[in-house]
């Protein structure tokens, strides 16, 4: 027989059902005759009733089971948790019926002479391998008959866990009165409607800071939409039919007033002074590429034992314990499909975008040491001294990215230049200045720290 094709429940369906057994029966997580209830359990759970036909699986699994009899929820949540299906089964099948997402059947076997209790999987609950939003679920008391601004209610783009509800009579401190306001259930993100678009007003709980370019800002449904759907927030651009297709990284750009010399060069005000800064010519190759966190093949088990890691090994033993064997790049990348936004807690900051290769063109100015520029759209966004070469500094650092680098124990500075550069080609770029002394490269690294953006990187690897 061949295995069981667990079809993923859409992001959609399983903020909707853990919306809906809030509301019903318990604030998710619960603890219920000593099984904590979990979103995961309730989407695994959901998955399983959803693999079968009929939509319904037996409570428990016979103990001498003949050929032919089907197992039960018991064996295929031990299976797929690691829980104990026997106590888990009665609760999770309870919560799931008072919820209104599944119900209580009863299934006959050829090979089982008796009558089996069994739990199926309620049709508006149900979804099939090319699914996005089941049309029969509804978002109730939403109040938004539109079917795109429905869409974009069903997950909230901030946290991409909870569901967007519509709040009559809420006013908010500091912002212009609404009629209403939407509000996360997960998060606690508040948007109001201006026009037919919604302003981001208020994030409670995130604690991504790449979501703060995105505060005060005005987006239709649609665009929230594709927020909620990308790999990290505002990490893919947009596609706009009228405009011309760019690269924007998360990272809030600046704007400058420099302007380039004939030459290329560009001329610098440092401390009354003017230094000229000469452009590096940058080859690009591969593109730019998302998940590369996903590559890293140390197990969580191993990637919990580093220090660093400390705060986090409590919540994965309890949630996770079963993926402590498995490669933590497809652990994470598994919660990222899920939209589980615990999997950032692994990574630094800018460990989720998307990355790119690049190189130097070899002169030989390259060879020698001195300060580092990123200018981007003619400002000032980051310098580095560089005491060996520009070339290392530049091809070996900022020029490749790999999985190591994306973690907390990695490079952020790193990761985010290279971000920068490779997603903004035509509006960044590196400019050097020679400079063999340590204390000019720190006067001058010291004056521009006010327009930077972070610390010396890490050493390369």
């Amino acid at each position: 027989m061949s295995p069981t094709q667990f079809f993923p429940i859409p992001p959609e369906m399983l903020a909707l059902a853990c919306e809906t057994v809030t509301k019903k029966v318990s604030r998710l997580p619960f603890l219920r005759s000593g099984i904590m209830v979990t979103g995961e359990l309730v989407g695994v759970t959901m998955e399983c009733l959803n693999a079968e036909p009929t939509k319904t699986l037996a409570l428990t699994t016979p103990r001498d089971a003949l050929p032919g009899v089907a197992t039960g929820l018991d064996r295929c949540l031990e299976e797929r948790l690691g829980v104990p299906g026997k106590t888990t089964v009665p609760v999770i099948s309870d919560v799931l019926a008072g919820a209104g997402i599944a119900g209580p059947a009863e299934l006959r076997e050829r090979g089982y002479p008796y009558p089996r209790k069994g739990v199926r999987l309620l049709p508006p609950f149900t979804w099939h391998i090319a699914s996005t939003m089941t049309p029969q679920a509804k978002l109730a008391g939403s109040g938004v008959p539109d079917s795109s601004a429905l869409s974009w209610m069903s997950i909230c783009p901030v946290c991409r866990t909870g569901i967007l509800n519509r709040v009559e009579g809420k006013q908010l401190f500091g912002v212009p009165r609404t009629d209403f306001v939407i509000e996360c259930t997960h998060c606690g993100a508040k948007f109001i409607p201006v026009g037919p678009a919604f302003r981001l007003v208020s994030i409670a709980t995130i604690k991504d800071p790449l979501w703060k370019k995105h505060l005060d800002q005005t987006y239709p449904a649609e665009t929230w939409a594709s927020l909620a759907r990308g790999t990290s927030p505002g990490g893919n651009p947009l596609k706009r039919p009228a405009e011309k297709k760019t690269s924007t990284p998360a990272m809030a750009i600046p704007s400058g007033s420099l302007s380039p010399l004939k030459d290329g060069s560009l001329a610098v005000p440092v401390g009354g002074k003017t230094i000229f800064f000469k452009p590096v010519r940058l080859t690009f190759s591969g593109g730019v590429k998302e998940g590369t966190f996903s590559r890293m093949t140390k197990t969580v088990q191993d990637l919990l034992e580093d220090p660093a890691y400390a705060l986090l090994r409590d919540p994965v033993n309890a949630r996770y314990s079963r993926y402590l064997p498995l490669k933590a790049g497809l652990f994470l990348s598994q919660l990222k499909e899920r939209h589980d936004p615990f999997y950032r807690e692994f990574l630094n900051p800018y460990g989720d975008e998307r990355f790119g290769s690049f190189r130097a063109e070899d002169t030989h100015d390259l060879s020698r040491p001195g300060i580092l520029l990123l200018v981007v759209r003619r400002g000032v966004y980051y310098s580095c001294a560089c005491p060996a070469s520009f070339r290392v500094t530049i091809n070996d650092t900022f020029g490749r990215i790999i999985p190591d680098h994306c973690f907390l124990t990695g490079d952020a500075v790193r990761c985010r230049i290279n971000a920068v550069l490779c997603n903004n080609q035509d509006d960044a770029g590196l400019y050097t200045y020679y400079s063999t002394s340590p204390e000019e490269q720190l006067r001058i690294t010291g004056h521009l720290s006010g327009t930077q953006h972070g610390a010396s990187p890490k050493n390369s690897t």
